[in-house]
């Protein structure tokens, strides 16, 4: 090897001129190459050696536990049901929510929690009256009365029969599901609870089962409570029975403001001819000025409801 004494390039020993910076080399000695070092097998074991105590060392800077450090966060600590709750009440608002979602959403109806479990009984509600997917709507539809036929908490087996019953009144074929839908407003109208009682009476009221009708006049006469009356006489007055319609018109015209509120909202879906002409008149405020606005309401929902019957 020749060393360029102007760039210091090692050029091969038969190089009359620098490969580099062209220096004439002809006056340059050539020199033996240094032959590469032996690695003996003790360096070669030493040098494992280290490696491994760094990476023991690293090992234990990392991982080891330190006094006073707090652990790791939990994600359980920041789960929280009422975030599951208001979740679900904005999800239900979202008409074009992606099918995958709703589906995942109906896991919820089995929460422990009464208010997430409630919230998923309105929200499959709200998604159910307005499903174009027909498949889709049975899912939900089979949720709803696989909820309310459950032994989950009464508020959610309410809410359920109660958004069932309300799809039906807006059309949806529960003929298929006319068993379930009796075993699910027997279970509820059996209640002792008056809040179940009532939402089995809707329930099967909706789907035209006269099951229960003998259960529904017993508690027109003798309930001592007056919403349990007025609950009553809303399923019978759907069923066509007079005694239930005239029930709505007295707590219509009576001092209770909550009852005459409910009473409006009752006649929305009577099938009694006389509503319609009762709902006019109220939402003119020739009967109650107050009760003006929830008799509209409830004259609007009696139209959309004689547009799908059509």
């Amino acid at each position: 090897m020749k060393k360029c004494p102007a760039c210091a390039y090692g050029n091969p020993g038969s190089a009359v001129k620098c490969c580099v910076c062209g220096r004439d080399l002809a006056a340059v000695p050539e020199r033996p190459e240094p032959r590469p070092e032996k690695s003996s097998p003790q360096l070669g074991l030493a040098a494992a050696a280290l490696l491994v105590c760094a990476g023991l060392f690293w090992l234990l800077q990392t991982y080891a536990w330190k006094p006073g450090e707090p652990a790791p966060a939990d994600d359980d600590e920041n789960f929280s049901y009422e975030g599951v709750a208001y979740s679900l009440t904005r999800m239900a608002d979202l008409r074009f929510l992606p099918a995958g979602d709703k589906r995942r959403a109906l896991g919820h109806l089995a929460s422990p929690d009464e208010r997430a479990a409630a919230a998923a009984a309105r929200a499959a509600g709200a998604w159910l009256r307005s499903e174009k997917d027909a498949g889709l709507a049975r899912e939900l539809f089979e949720a709803l009365l696989a909820a309310a036929v459950g032994a989950g908490r009464p508020v959610v087996r309410s809410q359920a029969a109660l958004e069932a019953g309300m799809a039906i009144a807006l059309g949806f074929p529960a003929g298929p599901y006319a068993e379930k839908v009796r075993l699910a407003a027997g279970g509820l109208a059996k209640d002792s609870a008056p809040g179940q009682r009532a939402a089995g009476y809707f329930l099967s009221s909706m789907a035209g089962l006269e099951d229960y009708v003998p259960q529904m006049r017993q508690t027109l006469l003798y309930d001592p409570s007056s919403e349990a009356k007025l609950h009553a006489a809303c399923a019978l007055s759907r069923l066509g029975y007079p005694e239930g319609h005239e029930r709505l018109v007295s707590d219509a015209g009576g001092p209770d403001a909550a009852l005459r509120i409910e009473a409006f909202s009752c006649l929305s879906y009577s099938a009694s001819p006389d509503a319609g002409r009762l709902l006019l008149a109220a939402a003119a405020g020739d009967l109650d000025p107050e009760a003006a606005q929830s008799a509209k309401s409830a004259l609007i929902f009696r139209k959309q409801l004689a547009i799908i019957k059509k």
